[in-house]
């Protein structure tokens, strides 16, 4: 009697050491591949880092739990989260009108929307290049 996994639903192992790597790497690669464009991306590094990092690791790790990590899905994803999160912080500057000056959010969100996608592309292409094979095989299913 043979078993099959089911692939639907499947679970993927983390690879802690090449996720560490491509997390901390990629958006350090932007911004060495587009620093002539006046610097842009290197302040990108220096003011959202931080955030990358707080809001990027977990909706990584969750997604990467239940998906290949493909750079293009890593990317919509890094994309979809700051429009999720820019919603939210909108939607909370126009209840508790806390902004003083709400230009500013949107000139970060307009440079989120563009680096985001570009981190996430670079951190799926890094991540899929040194993640072990255990990481790459479905986990069996829970009993």
């Amino acid at each position: 009697m043979t078993e099959t996994i089911k692939t639907t639903g499947a679970r993927y192992a983390l690879d802690p050491v090449a996720f560490a790597k491509a997390l901390i790497l990629a958006p350090l690669i932007v911004a060495a591949l587009g620093f002539w464009a006046f610097l842009i991306p290197v302040f990108a590094v220096v003011f959202g880092g931080p955030l990358y990092l707080i809001v990027g690791t977990p909706v990584l790790m969750i997604y990467l739990h239940y998906a290949q990590g493909d750079p293009l899905g890593t990317s919509i994803l890094a994309f979809a989260t700051v429009v999720v999160g820019a919603g939210l912080l909108v939607l909370a500057d126009q209840v508790l009108e806390m902004l003083r000056h709400p230009d500013g959010l949107v000139f970060w969100i307009g440079f989120a929307l563009v680096f985001a996608p570009l981190w996430g592309l670079t951190f799926g292409k890094l991540y899929n290049r040194w993640r072990s094979d255990l990481s790459r095989r479905p986990l069996p299913p829970l009993p």
